[in-house]
């Protein structure tokens, strides 16, 4: 592959390493500012973004945002897994809080997936993210970067016949 686009595409991923873990970072400590640890059973769809289950989620990101970073560097497919898992579980959690939102006829505007604008951005970030991720999935299976090992050769392996000896070298051998 290309250095360019080889760079490009880890590029991407440190971005999205880093910027989690900074969101993480800010994201938990706004929330702890702002909300109580005990909030009404009425706003019970807002869960995942009150309360401890919100700083929870922050050391969750934080955690997963951190081996990310060592997945790319490392340029390791296994640890991209958990990005794309708690990003699906993050979705996951949206539509829940859109569902219960229509149940209790709330307003089109707050509903994540009815606002049009809201819903553009879900999904352009949702693409983004997603592809970014298989891109780099892609290059650490296909193109991995070449391992430095001990440099060790070994000179005519498939050749099963002893190389016959010079006296000379005989002799120096016995003596």
């Amino acid at each position: 592959m290309e250095r360019y686009l080889r760079f490009y595409i880890k590029f991407q991923g440190y971005v999205l390493a880093i910027g989690t873990i900074l969101g993480s970072i800010l994201m938990s400590f706004i929330i702890y500012n702002a909300t109580d640890f005990v909030f009404p059973l009425e706003e019970f769809y807002d869960y995942r973004f009150m309360g401890s289950a919100a700083l929870v989620f922050g050391a969750l990101w934080f955690t997963v945002g951190i081996t990310m970073l060592y997945g790319v560097y490392k340029e390791v497919k296994v640890c991209l897994i958990p990005f794309t898992i708690l990003y699906m579980v993050d979705l996951f959690f949206l539509f829940i809080r859109d569902i219960a939102l229509v149940w209790q006829n709330e307003r089109w505007y707050k509903i994540a997936l009815l606002n049009p604008v809201t819903a553009t951005v879900v999904l352009y970030i949702t693409l983004h993210i997603m592809l970014s991720v298989v891109a780099l999935g892609r290059l650490f299976s296909y193109d991995p970067v070449s391992q430095s090992g001990s440099n060790f050769v070994r000179f005519k392996s498939d050749d099963p016949q002893p190389v016959p000896l010079n006296e000379d070298e005989v002799s120096l051998v016995v003596e």
